[in-house]
Order: structure tokens, then sequence, then C-alpha cells
């Protein structure tokens, strides 16, 4: 192989030979013919408040814009021949109401897709219920930048999430995607007692996905929370973006498998060359070709972060000694059950 960019105008993808190598010779043997990417979004730039209605997306950033023909179109290459299903989380520093608009016009009627809708503490709870009348609607991704103590780095759950918000979730038993606030994530003690209390005793029927492996993109927070979360009742993770091998040996081997799917967080947090770098019990994204690297040593061709992933989920399964049956349900089985994905709607989209 050269080490040219692969040449895929159509879907305007930065998808390089080493990638190919990676998957080829690491990863096309691992990963399942189905795949259910629990952890994705949409974004278009016309939903950008302020931005004018009615007309055009500007030509010059059309490419950033993800939408449904985006995800299918990176997929085909970077899992070539696997059936993909989706769970759509709501954009941040969207307008809400576009938002969730152009995401009901985007994936209605497609089957094997689901969305948890955007919501901010401002939300209003009829806007939320008339929305989650749609089937296709089963959830709520809240962001900790709209929390109301205007500390994003700090706040709790109930600071961005608000009660009457998940008494709602509560009543519906919906989903909720819940990428944690606060410096030591899911071992943060504020944040295991506000769970421990909201799946144990206030809000019980709310279904909870702790994204990123409960934000632990090194091995600290989930090492020191996995021996409470695994006794709350349904607590699920999603595997998105995180890179670095120790969170994954940790859930695979102190967890049920069956609480843990997969999610990329794509486009524009995982489809990049480079990784999330773990620094201790800190951790920083980290894009090789912004970074001045240089590779007297090896053979420097940083790989899409994706792939780093899949590696270390690879490695992971390994150490865990997991089933290839295991294997397709953190790829899609898990979360096809728990979403209400079933294998009919699989076959109306092929």
């Amino acid at each position: 192989m050269n080490q040219e960019n692969i040449d895929i105008p159509e879907a305007n993808l930065d998808y390089r030979d080493c990638d190919q190598q990676i998957w080829e010779e690491e990863l096309a043997d691992f990963v399942p013919s189905r795949i259910l990417d629990s952890h994705i979004h949409f974004f278009w730039s016309a939903d950008l408040p302020g931005a004018p209605q009615g007309l055009p997306t500007n030509p010059q950033i059309k490419t950033k814009d993800n939408d449904l023909n985006t995800l299918n179109q990176w997929a085909k290459i970077l899992y070539p021949g696997r059936r993909m299903q989706y769970l759509i989380l709501g954009s941040p520093g969207s307008d809400v109401t576009r938002h969730v608009e152009s995401v009901r016009r985007e994936i209605k009627e497609i089957p094997g897709i689901r969305y948890n809708r955007l919501v901010t503490p401002s939300c209003k709870l009829e806007d939320i219920e008339r929305d989650l009348k749609n089937p296709q609607f089963i959830g709520l991704k809240p962001y900790r930048t709209y929390s109301v103590t205007g500390d994003i780095d700090h706040c709790r759950i109930h600071e961005f999430l608000p009660h009457e918000q998940m008494e709602f979730a509560n009543q519906h038993g919906l989903w909720v995607t819940m990428h944690l606030a606060r410096q030591h994530g899911c071992a943060d003690h504020h944040n295991l007692k506000d769970l421990e209390e909201y799946t144990t005793n206030r809000y019980p029927n709310i279904k909870w996905l702790l994204a990123h492996c409960a934000r632990s993109f090194t091995y600290w927070p989930i090492r020191e929370a996995i021996k409470h979360l695994r006794d709350m009742p349904n607590i699920h993770y999603d595997t998105s973006a995180v890179t670095d091998v120790r969170p994954y040996i940790t859930l695979l081997t102190q967890e049920d498998p069956h609480r843990i799917f997969w999610g990329s967080d794509g486009v524009g947090a995982a489809f990049f060359h480079g990784h999330y770098a773990a620094l201790g019990r800190a951790w920083q994204h980290s894009d090789a070709d912004q970074g001045g690297l240089q590779f007297p040593h090896c053979d420097g061709r940083p790989i899409l972060s994706v792939y780093e992933q899949l590696m270390s989920l690879k490695f992971a399964v390994e150490v865990a000694e997991l089933s290839k049956d295991q294997v397709e349900g953190l790829f899609w089985r898990n979360a096809a059950n728990a979403l209400g994905i079933d294998d009919q709607e699989l076959a109306t989209n092929d």
C-alpha cells in the first residue's frame, strides 16, 4: 500500500490506505455483520440559532453538515458490508425546535432508527410531550453546556436535566443519554449519589445510557465507580469515542456485558486521525494531523479515532474472553433489544 488517501469523492471522506490496512488486517474479522450505533449525531448548519430559514445551506460549509446520507456513506467505508442502524442523539448548539423538526423529517418512517430528543432546562414539557408521541423518539439528550448554573464543569445532573423533565421521563419510561459533568465523571460522589437516588428511588422507570463509558476516557473514573454503578438498575453504557483500552477491560470484566452498547460519537468527535489520549487520570483530544508529530522510529500513519476505539474494544474483548455471541451483543443485540428495534425493522431496511 502507498500512503495516499483513498479517493471517495462522493462521500467527502478522509479515509486513508493506513485505515484500510487496519480494517482488513485487524478489524474485519472482529466487527459483526450488523451494527447499531447507539451514539451518533446529525448536524445541520441551518439549525444554528440565527441561521436564515428557507434558503439553501451555504455550499462552502455544506460538507460540515451530517445527515443520514453522511452517516451511511461513512458506514459503507468504515464498516464495509455491515448493516447499519442508529440511535441519533440531539446535537448541542442547535435551535431546539429547528433541530427536532430536522431530525423528524430525516428519519421519518425509516425503520431501525431511534432518536433521543435534544432538551435544555428551558424546554417546555408540552413541547417535549408532543414530540415524544413520535414512536421513533424514545428519550432525551440533555447537555451540561445548558446548565442553569452557568458552570458546565461542576454542575450536577438536575442542573441541566431539571427534575420536571426527569419526572416526565420517569412517567413515560424514557431513555436518557447522559454525558456526566464534574471533573471525575462517574467517580464523582455527587454523580454517584444522584444516580443511586434516581435509579433506586425517585425515578425508577428512567433508562439511563451513560455516554463515553460513563465519561471514563481513562482508567480511573470507571474503576472507582463500577462497584456502585453495577448495582444500580436501569444503568447502561455506550462506548462512544473512548480509545483507552482500560475502561473497556473494567466494564467487560466487572459489569454485565448486556448493559454495554457500541457507539461511535460520529462524525465530528470520532472520525479524525488521532485518539483521546489518557494522561494519568486526565485525558485530551489529540488530532495527529494538527499536533506536529514526528515518527522517526515507526510507520507514522495515524489511523481514524473510531478505529483506535475498535482496536481497544477488541483487545478488551480478548482479555474478558467474550464469546462471538456476546460480541454481537455489544455491537447490536443489546441495544436493539433494549431500544425495541426488532429484526423485522432490519429486514425492512435492507
